[in-house]
């Protein structure tokens, strides 16, 4: 019986009428006869509050501009905006206010912000005119803002255990929480509504999932809430998807929800920023649910540069990227990400036929006001698009955004004196068969741009063992391994502790069937982190390789001890106890692992196999045609299945069996006796017995020049009830 292991390596904005940043509230020369004014000037047909202005603030501003949300007054009442007249006018007609960063054309974003010249005209008016109010029958109602939830009562809600204090002055702030996600099935969510508890200082928040448990790790070694940088190696946006929030957003209702497992932590990522008195910050999160899964999920292409190092006094640094789709796609969204030196951005689509389409122009980026954009009418780009991001920045004492002064040297880096340059674009395959291509040419690109960007960390800082060691595991998905082996064994001089660069030589040891010195590198790593669940797993795996099934058994629950959802322990414990005949108990363990994890194919298959010791042929057949359809390329998945359907007259089906034969000789390219060996008996059982003994006489062929005797032998027999049956003397359909 076939086994499979589980094996794994371990790598260590957007808001209406919204804060002004540094502006001056001016004080503004009303007379005391401003409202004797009042009746001449409306009679006259001048602009008012009451009749003119309040509906453009109530449609436009007071989503933010209200008591208790970000921006810094409030502009529901006509004494609020009266007083601000003047810098309401000055803000709408130099378009910085309500924010929105794209020069896009009418309609072509959700949720575009921008006013009409109308009602820019209409509030500088009225600022000319004495800011009148106007008679109080004509003012229409405020808008009623919904209390509590937006979207009703969450199915789970996620809250920071305990507030975390913004000092009153100093630098921004970056800090990252984990919330625990407490479930036991796997779950889509929907929906998603973030309520930041106190929107004055928080600039921006990213949501992403670990299910490493390495970053709850962090959190719980730091004394205080949290901890801080922005450094998350691991963690992750739900595939496809990107998880953000700045104020004035509205919740994120989801066209294609997305998985969330048990043994998830969320990964709260704040931008905090002091707003001249302490402040504590106390994040909530909405998550509303579905069970039904979306019949296909999205996918993130990402652009950009890891290498990026601007000089002093540079005005016009530039990054460049681009990236050739090898299917047709419908472009969703496009979500743009720099910190203060970037001053302009643009993104084009080139087509085949050498057109040029405008995805995305941003003349006047403003770190204050990032956003995700999504098209109104998505965009269809065909196989073979060129997209292309040009990002530019002005690191001089010009720009008025420059965080350092005098000017220094910037390098990538996620805090606000680095910078970053990246663009995510959310794509939809048009067909069914884009998708591999796209996710394949989509993560090797990734895995580039993550290497070049290391090996830029580690010239610059050559002694980061953690930065050495994640240039390791990316030279190992290169297949780059001397390399690999050559950062790792340096990151060890550097830290000779680092748990997981034990790890990592361990999983490389184990790939060169270096059993003994995988076993030594994975004790290591254990010594230096007793709870290393991921390190006791392969720790197991090993052990079981060299015979050593006790001690294995061992570690795979010491696994699980310290990570009860860890699928790949589960189910190499399932597979040690089915191998020991404990049917039952192997069942158990592989349902946990298929419930931390339903598409594990690798549980699904090993399910089946102790399904079918159990007796169960057609809840094996449908857990093989699951793991078949996560994994069509496996050929031990496609000859257990087409076996089970040739030889068991509970679930016998001799076509799909056939189907499966030919699929995984295709795959094997006619040379695997084994699999011509299954392929011959589902054509006898299908009643094509000439083909079936022709089959066999190849696959005996293949297994004596191979040198397995055991395999040829039992061919052999087979191939004698072929024969028979083509004589006559033995009915097809009782053969093998």
């Amino acid at each position: 019986m076939r086994v499979r292991y589980s094996f794994s390596l371990r790598r260590p904005a957007i808001v209406s009428f919204g804060v002004l940043t540094a502006a001056v509230l001016l004080a503004l020369p009303w007379s005391v006869g401003l409202r004797a004014q009042q009746g001449s000037a409306t009679a006259a047909g001048g602009v008012t509050f009451n009749r003119d202005v309040a509906p453009i603030l109530f449609a436009n501003c007071v989503t933010c501009h209200r008591p208790g949300e970000s921006a810094p007054f409030s502009l529901l009442t006509y004494d609020d905006a009266r007083r601000r007249a003047r810098l309401i006018a000055t803000v709408v007609s130099s378009h910085v206010m309500p924010p929105w960063q794209p020069d896009s054309g009418e309609d072509e974003f959700e949720g575009d912000r921008r006013l009409s010249r109308s009602e820019i005209a209409t509030l500088v008016r009225w600022a000319d005119e004495g800011a009148l109010e106007g008679e109080p029958d004509q003012r229409p109602a405020p808008p009623v803002f919904t209390p509590g939830w937006r979207l009703g009562s969450p199915d789970l809600v996620l809250t920071m255990p305990e507030p975390f204090a913004v000092p009153a002055d100093g630098p921004d702030v970056f800090r990252n929480f984990v919330l625990p996600i407490p479930l036991s099935d796997r779950r889509y969510v929907r929906a998603l509504e973030f309520r930041p508890g106190n929107p004055r200082a928080l600039h921006h928040a990213r949501m992403l999932l670990d299910d490493t448990g390495d970053i709850r790790r962090r959190d719980e070694e730091d004394p205080g809430p949290g901890f801080g940088g922005m450094d998350v190696p691991g963690a992750r946006f739900p595939d496809g998807h990107f998880l953000g929030w700045a104020p004035g957003q509205t919740p994120a209702r989801e066209t294609y929800p997305w998985a969330l497992d048990p043994g998830h932590d969320l990964v709260l990522q704040l931008h905090l920023k002091p707003t001249g008195r302490p402040e504590l910050v106390q994040v909530s999160i909405g998550l509303y649910f579905t069970d039904t899964a979306p019949p296909r999920s999205p996918i993130m292409l990402r652009l950009g540069s890891k290498t990026i190092d601007i000089p002093a006094g540079a005005p016009a640094y530039e990054v460049t990227d681009s990236f050739t789709l090898p299917a047709d796609v419908t472009v969703l969204s496009v979500y743009p990400h720099a910190h203060y030196l970037a001053t302009e951005m643009t993104v084009v689509a080139k087509r085949p036929n050498g057109r040029r389409d405008t995805l995305l122009r941003i003349p006047n980026w403003n770190f204050n006001w990032q956003d995700e954009y999504t098209y109104a009418k998505p965009v269809e780009l065909p196989r073979g698009t060129t997209i292309e991001m040009r990002y530019v920045y002005d690191n001089t004492s010009g720009n008025p955004h420059n965080p350092s002064s005098p000017p220094s040297r910037v390098r990538f880096g996620s805090q606000t004196r680095d910078e970053m340059g990246e663009l995510l674009v959310q794509v939809m395959p048009r067909s069914a068969q884009g998708f591999a291509p796209l996710r394949e040419q989509a993560a090797r690109k990734n895995l580039l741009a993550d290497v070049a960007g290391e090996e830029k960390r580690v010239a610059d800082d050559p002694g980061d063992a953690r930065t050495r060691n994640a240039l390791g595991v990316t030279y190992i998905q290169l297949g780059r391994f001397a390399d690999a082996v050559a950062q790792i064994e340096a990151s060890l001089r550097i830290d000779p502790d680092l748990a997981v660069a034990h790890y990592n030589l361990g999983v490389i040891a184990m790939g060169d069937r270096r059993v003994a010195d995988a076993i030594a590198r994975f004790e290591r790593a254990i010594a230096a982190r007793p709870d290393y669940a991921e390190a006791r797993n392969n720790l197991g795996i090993a052990l079981e390789s060299s015979g050593r099934g006790a001690e294995a058994e061992s570690q795979y629950r010491s696994a699980l001890e310290s990570r009860p959802n860890l699928a790949a322990a589960h189910n190499n414990l399932g597979r040690l106890l089915l191998a020991r005949g404990a049917v039952g108990e192997a069942m158990a363990e592989f349902r946990l692992a298929l419930r931390a994890r339903p598409d594990n194919a690798d549980a699904q298959f090993n399910l089946g196999r102790a399904l079918v010791a159990n007796g169960q042929s057609r809840e094996a057949v449908q857990q093989w045609k699951r793991a078949v359809a996560a994994r069509p390329d496996s050929q031990a998945f496609l000859l257990e299945l087409a076996w089970l359907l040739t030889t068991n007259e509970e679930v016998h089906d001799p076509g799909e069996a056939v189907r499966l034969g030919e699929a995984a000789n295709r795959l094997a390219k006619g040379t695997n006796p084994a699999v011509l060996d299954v392929l011959a008996a589902a054509y006898a059982a299908d009643g094509r017995v000439d083909l079936a003994t022709r089959t066999a006489q190849l696959a005996l062929q293949r297994a004596l020049a191979a040198k397995n005797d055991t395999l040829a032998g039992a061919i052999r027999q087979r191939l004698t009830q072929y024969q028979e049956a083509v004589r006559g003397n033995v009915d097809s359909t009782d053969v093998p």
